[in-house]
């Protein structure tokens, strides 16, 4: 079982119909509910030590990573975040560091206007960090609803945090690998996010890879999705690795958080594709695996 299938199942138990519930748990990036006359947009996310948290990380940057990855889910809807709260455990060799990861936090919370107003903090044997961020969206965007014609359209290319974290399981030192920032502090697109909704049929980030979150919009929305390889850019990574390699790390990697939509036109990034009439993704008219990495990190 993975974690789409417990999202699934998650969802069968706390399936509600109500009027002020818009979108409700799994259905999409995020949660929508009717407040006061506004689409307030809900999401949570938690990251553990073992298993997110990279070789090298510093304090500061996984305050800021746990706040990202949640900014990140509502970007996909197109919300401006509001508000954040945590829920932060502890492990004896981080006690030392709590401010530090707290200011990580802040000054990521501060860059987009996000006011952190509580949670809660114990002690465990692994550091994890719990968040729950809410905001608002005037139009607020799901995967469920691409069109055929659309194009498919990426923010930026993609597979620079695998490629990062790779050279640093093969023993390369944080200031050789490739694109740090990508690994570490991830920018989650908020404004990139709030424009493209004004337009955009379906949108989702890219947390697990590219071909799990096409997956996830052609399934949804009842559509086949085709994506051409002569237009999936390569050259950031092709000076580390080779093009058969590169491909795979644009295609299957996680980490970046970049925005992948469907829209009549592309007005951030770049085109890959189109929305087809059918079911499935294809590349090039092959199929294309619904597959990301799952990351696993060493100990820090």
């Amino acid at each position: 079982m993975n974690e789409f299938d417990l999202i699934k199942a998650a969802n069968k138990i706390f399936s509600v119909s109500r009027e002020d519930v818009l979108l409700a748990a799994g259905e999409d990036d995020c949660a929508v509910v009717r407040i006061g006359g506004k689409n307030v947009v809900l999401t949570a996310d938690v990251l553990h030590e073992k298993t997110d948290f990279p070789k090298g990380i510093r304090a500061e940057e996984i305050g800021h990573l746990s706040l990202a990855v949640n900014l990140s889910d509502l970007a996909a809807m197109g919300a401006k975040p509001l508000y954040f709260v945590h829920t932060i455990t502890l492990s004896e060799k981080w006690v030392g560091n709590f401010g530090e990861i707290m200011k990580g936090m802040r000054k990521l919370a501060d860059k987009f206007s996000v006011a952190v107003v509580g949670g809660d903090i114990d002690f465990g044997d692994e550091l994890s960090i719990a968040g729950f961020a809410v905001g608002i969206a005037d139009r607020f965007v799901t995967q469920s609803n691409a069109k055929v014609g659309d194009f498919v359209c990426l923010t930026a290319p993609l597979g620079k945090a695998q490629l990062s974290l790779e050279q640093l399981l093969d023993g390369a030192e944080r200031d050789d690998i490739a694109y740090p920032e990508s690994l570490f502090t991830p920018e989650p697109r908020i404004a990139e996010g709030i424009e493209i909704a004004k337009h955009a049929n379906a949108m989702t980030d890219i947390s697990d890879s590219l071909a799990v979150s096409l997956h996830l919009i052609a399934e949804k929305s009842g559509v086949g999705i085709e994506i051409k390889k002569e237009l999936l850019p390569l050259d950031h990574l092709t000076p580390y690795v080779e093009k058969e390699k590169a491909l795979e790390l644009f295609l299957y990697a996680g980490g970046d958080y970049e925005l992948v939509y469907t829209s009549k036109r592309c007005t951030h990034g770049f085109v890959i594709g189109k929305v087809v009439k059918g079911d499935g993704v294809r590349i090039d008219g092959k199929e294309l695996e619904f597959r990301g990495y799952v990351h696993r990190f060493h100990e820090l």
